[in-house]
């Protein structure tokens, strides 16, 4: 039983998720084929869990967007950068929740004003989580309230790196990569991957990634959009996102216009996260 009355409960056959309605409507669990796959690498809202980002993702230059009246200030939320919008770390009301013995969905929404003050634009979130023995869809909805703005959305999830003393690895399905300035932020196409980690953006029009746990389990994404931000720092987390745009795509670049939300046409994306039990193949 779930004692917090902001965290939900999605419980199927083999996976249970909790959702965590007071803090972006993010899962701060996923357990499923026996183990529980998120990290919690730090107590900032940006560092933990498995959480939307919108109405941006990732860095933007300047921490500011362009409006009707002129520069508009994106507030600093992991300082020195205002990242992965505005969603992530506010409440959201419950719209639906439906349980079957075999499927268990959730619908939370982050209305007009939980942005007041941190976005130039009235605009409406919203969220679904729905589980399945072997599959996690998630979808993400930006709706423009008035006017039309930039947009762009994706999924932010912190995986553990070792599940039962095996170190995951990952693989995705891209066809270029992004370099990084000095700030960190998109300069130009990179000449092949880097040695070493990463913390950078690929182009992947299949939407295609993997995250593999050897000999334990898997989890194949695949989304309906042709971005991804990979994170393999650490030690401890690992990070696969997949993304509307690229960081720093409020604005045009020459590796990818802008998606704008406007009235009666939102931003979406939805990902399907699909479990493979390896435990299962040695049999």
């Amino acid at each position: 039983m779930v004692s917090d009355p902001g965290v939900r409960e999605l419980a199927v056959p083999g996976a249970r998720l909790l959702i965590d309605t007071t803090l972006g409507g993010r899962a701060i669990s996923w357990h499923a084929a026996g183990h529980e796959l998120l990290a919690h690498h730090g107590d900032n809202p940006v560092e933990h869990g498995m959480y939307p980002m919108a109405p941006w993702v990732g860095r933007v230059r300047g921490n500011r967007v362009a409006c009707a009246t002129g520069d508009f200030p994106l507030e600093v939320n992991y300082p020195p950068w205002a990242i992965h919008g505005t969603a992530l770390d506010q409440s959201m009301t419950v719209q639906s929740a439906e349980t079957g013995s075999q499927r268990a969905e959730l619908h939370l929404r982050m209305d007009r004003r939980a942005a007041d003050g941190r976005w130039p634009w009235p605009m409406t979130v919203d969220v679904v989580w729905i589980l399945e023995p072997r599959t996690l869809t998630t979808r993400i909805t930006v709706t423009a309230e008035d006017e039309e703005f930039p947009c762009v959305v994706g999924w932010h999830p912190w995986f553990r790196r070792r599940i039962s003393g095996a170190s995951a690895t990952w693989s995705i399905d891209a066809v270029g990569m992004l370099e990084r300035d000095e700030h960190g932020l998109p300069a130009g196409w990179a000449e092949g991957r880097p040695e070493g980690s990463v913390d950078d953006a690929f182009l992947v029009p299949s939407g295609r990634a993997t995250i593999t746990w050897p000999s334990v389990v898997e989890v194949q994404v695949s989304a309906d959009s042709e971005w991804f931000v990979v994170y393999d720092a650490l030690p401890s987390a690992l990070c696969v996102e997949p993304q509307t745009g690229p960081p720093d795509g409020l604005v045009d670049h020459p590796w990818a216009a802008s998606h704008r939300a406007r009235p009666g046409a939102p931003v979406t994306q939805q990902v399907t996260w699909t479990l493979r039990d390896l435990r299962e193949d040695r049999a």
